[in-house]
């Protein structure tokens, strides 16, 4: 009797240190394609670039060229929790955005990547 009473308290114990978490996490903000086709190479001016995309996140100064930086990371990531064996997998994308600036402060270049939109949930352990 006492032996079956200390497995079904090891199994209630197993039920309840089981679970699932689901986190997001974001960081920046996002960076609109909107605001992006308002600039104008070799026309845009520093001012008209903040006005449209906000403070840069970072300035990079280099080659007699200026250059802001703006980012964006989305990661999601879900857990399951199973006594002693557990999943945790972390899925994180970015989008970044550099804007190169001449010495009078017009925007010769702009380079920008987006993949935020394909960040997923996704809960495999062993790979793809």
């Amino acid at each position: 009797m006492r032996v079956m009473r200390s497995i079904a308290i090891i199994l209630a114990l197993g039920l309840l240190l089981q679970g699932c978490i689901v986190s997001r996490w974001r960081v920046g903000n996002p960076i609109e394609e909107e605001s992006l086709n308002q600039i104008q190479k070799g026309t845009t001016g520093r001012d008209q670039i903040v006005v449209l995309l906000g403070a840069p996140d970072r300035i990079i100064q280099g080659n007699d060229k200026e250059i802001f930086q703006y980012y964006y990371y989305d990661a999601k990531s879900p857990a399951l929790f199973l006594g002693l064996f557990n999943i945790i997998t972390f899925n994180v994308k970015s989008d970044n955005l550099y804007v190169f600036l001449d010495k009078g402060g017009i925007v010769q270049d702009i380079v920008f990547g987006k993949r935020t939109n394909t960040v997923e949930f996704t809960l495999r352990p062993w790979g793809k």
